[in-house]
């Protein structure tokens, strides 16, 4: 249910009715209501319009959404049978159904329906139509001020809501009750089941001159016929004129005839009402604002002209600036991160501006830098250790001869007087080295000469010792260590 502060008009060719109602949930609280007419003479229906929204100016009248209850005399209520139940499909052949119950074009007229009754046959219709042109001056003339309606109901259907929303508690489960409401010069009769459900409705026009009371009792005879699902037991009047004779309709009809109090169903005393025209105008404009939780099932007129496309245009407008937005701070970012990424070329540019001469000075053959800095650096690391390696023979590329054979004579050298080495062949392959020779004394070989290759770098793979006389004949196989060659 849609909470917020909800505007009813009751809207009429001399006067307007306005009710603003605080919605919660299910509670509902009278805000303010007032009446504005015009003069005989102001036939400018916009003068009734400015009234409105000055009124709720002057009064600081706030809500969310707004509903109009159009007045009988600009609606026509008709009975039309239909050969579908279902509703989707009797709205899409309802303005054909009417043409050919009316037999005239109803091209200029807006439609709408409730389904009264359903058989076998087919389903029966209340329709309501009313001009487009006047809908259009309506909704026109309320949008210049602020208020647009998201619907426009017929009076008599805000009224049937206003009385079933009241007296749902109080209805006898056994039958249904006719409520009789009579402005000043309009007639509205509703009945409601004892389900609190709105069963027939019925409006009529009344002369200053005509009898009341005869009028009455001749129209609710009718409306009783027409009530063939549920019958009606007791009837309940209202007359703003108070020239109602009740105990005569009663005769006449056969019903028990109680008086009802409009404003007292609500919950209102008749003080709250006092700015208003008279108590069915208040309620003809409370019952709009109750259309406003029930639009699917209600009978708006807005629907088949000008649909109210407020919340749909609202979220098109967030959204078209929520779109502005975001492009707007994509390209902030993007010119952000541009503008770093410039700058950080230009910082490169600068830098290999100054690393080139030294980089080609230390690197012969090459006449320009790399494309990339991780190639730049990783050809002086390479050039570093090709370099310790021609001079130490250590590091760089242990895997090549020179180094390998470099290793090996250091080892040779370090321990050749201790030992008493005397080498007679050294054979280097891709994955090892084979050196034979012999040691003075006894276990120098394996004492001295092996322990000195593990400290250089090589690791000792097998190694074969001979006893010839007063030295030692070994034969042993080495690999390369990277791990200790690393470090």
């Amino acid at each position: 249910m849609q909470s917020g502060n909800q505007l009813g008009i009751y809207l009429r060719k001399d006067r307007a009715t306005v009710v603003c109602v605080a919605c919660q949930g299910r509670e509902r609280k009278l805000l303010d209501c007032f009446s504005v007419r015009v003069q005989e003479e102001e036939s400018d229906l916009q003068v009734l319009y400015d009234r409105i929204a000055h009124v709720c100016r002057e009064r600081k009248v706030r809500f969310v959404e707004a509903a109009v209850a159009l007045d009988c005399a600009a609606v026509m209520q008709h009975t039309v049978h239909s050969e579908f139940r279902d509703p989707k499909k009797v709205a899409a052949t309802v303005r054909f159904d009417t043409e050919e119950t009316l037999a005239t074009d109803v091209s200029d007229l807006a439609v709408s329906f409730r389904i009264a009754s359903s058989d076998e046959e087919g389903a029966h219709l209340d329709v309501f139509t009313a001009s487009r042109a006047i809908l259009t001056e309506v909704i026109q003339s309320l949008q210049v001020h602020g208020i647009d309606p998201v619907a426009i109901h017929p009076d008599v259907c805000c009224l049937s809501r206003y009385l079933a929303e009241h007296t749902e508690a109080n209805e006898n489960a056994e039958g249904g009750t006719l409520y009789a409401v009579l402005s000043d010069c309009r007639g509205y009769l509703v009945a409601i089941s004892g389900r609190g459900e709105p069963l027939t409705y019925r409006t009529f026009l009344m002369g200053a001159s005509q009898d009341r009371t005869s009028l009455l009792a001749r129209e609710t005879m009718v409306t009783m016929a027409l009530v063939a699902t549920e019958p009606v037991r007791r009837l309940c009047v209202f007359d703003a004129g108070g020239e109602l004779v009740r105990e005569s309709v009663g005769e006449r009809t056969g019903l028990p005839v109680d008086a009802c109090d409009l404003a007292a169903l609500a919950g209102v005393e008749s003080a709250d009402v006092a700015d208003c025209s008279n108590p069915a105008d208040f309620a003809l404009a409370y019952g709009a604002t109750l259309s406003l939780t029930d639009r699917v099932t209600s009978i708006n007129l807005r629907n088949d002209h000008m649909p109210f496309l407020g919340k749909k245009m609202r979220l098109q407008k967030a959204v078209r600036f929520l779109s502005i937005s975001l492009t707007i701070l994509l390209l902030a970012v993007g010119v952000f991160f541009h503008s770093q990424l410039l700058r950080e070329n230009r910082n490169r540019e600068a830098l290999r501006g100054k690393l080139e001469p030294d980089f080609l000075a230390v690197m012969p053959g090459m006449t320009r830098l790399p494309p990339t800095m991780r190639a730049a650096v990783a050809d002086l690391a390479k050039a570093v250790k090709n370099l310790k390696a021609a001079k130490t023979g250590i590091g760089a590329d242990q895997d090549s001869v020179s180094a390998k054979l470099t290793l090996v004579l250091r080892t040779l050298n370090a321990c050749a007087k201790e030992a008493g080495v005397n080498v007679e062949s050294i054979s280097i392959t891709s994955t090892s080295i084979k050196v034979e020779g012999t040691a003075a004394g006894h276990h120098n070989a394996a004492n001295v000469l092996f322990p000195a290759m593990g400290k250089q770098g090589l690791k000792v793979l097998s190694n074969r010792l001979d006893r010839e006389g007063d030295h030692d004949k070994f034969s042993v196989t080495l690999e390369v260590d990277k791990q200790i060659q690393g470090k």
